[in-house]
């Protein structure tokens, strides 16, 4: 079999060591997206209306669950990204998704409160 560059740069037997300040965003990216799971499906059971156009399309094809498969995919990619990509990039990326899950999750307490 014929070994390219790209598949080579992605499935390879790479690993990447899960440095202290990695863990600790793993944690918040994991925890913000089950409580943005949570806060949404609450909200929208209450009258809320999703904000994401993707979040909106995957709710009107899959229904309650398509939040889930939204938030799974989404920690899918990001999961890849952090595995791929040179360490400061990686990070990078971690942070940013773990940031704007927190805004979301703060977003959507917000909108319970006011409902």
């Amino acid at each position: 079999m014929p070994s390219d560059a790209v598949t080579d740069m992605w499935f390879s037997d790479h690993v990447r060591p899960l440095s202290d300040s990695d863990a600790v965003l793993w944690t918040v990216v994991i925890v913000a997206s089950a409580f943005d799971i949570v806060t949404t499906i609450v909200g929208i059971s209450h009258g809320a209306s999703e904000a994401n156009t993707i979040a909106v399309a995957f709710l009107e094809t899959y229904g309650t669950p398509g939040i889930g498969l939204l938030k799974f995919s989404a920690l899918l990619l990001v999961a890849l990204l952090w595995w791929r990509l040179p360490d400061r990039y990686a990070s990078v990326v971690l942070l940013a998704f773990a940031l704007v899950s927190v805004l979301v999750v703060a977003l959507n307490a917000l909108t319970l409160i006011t409902l």
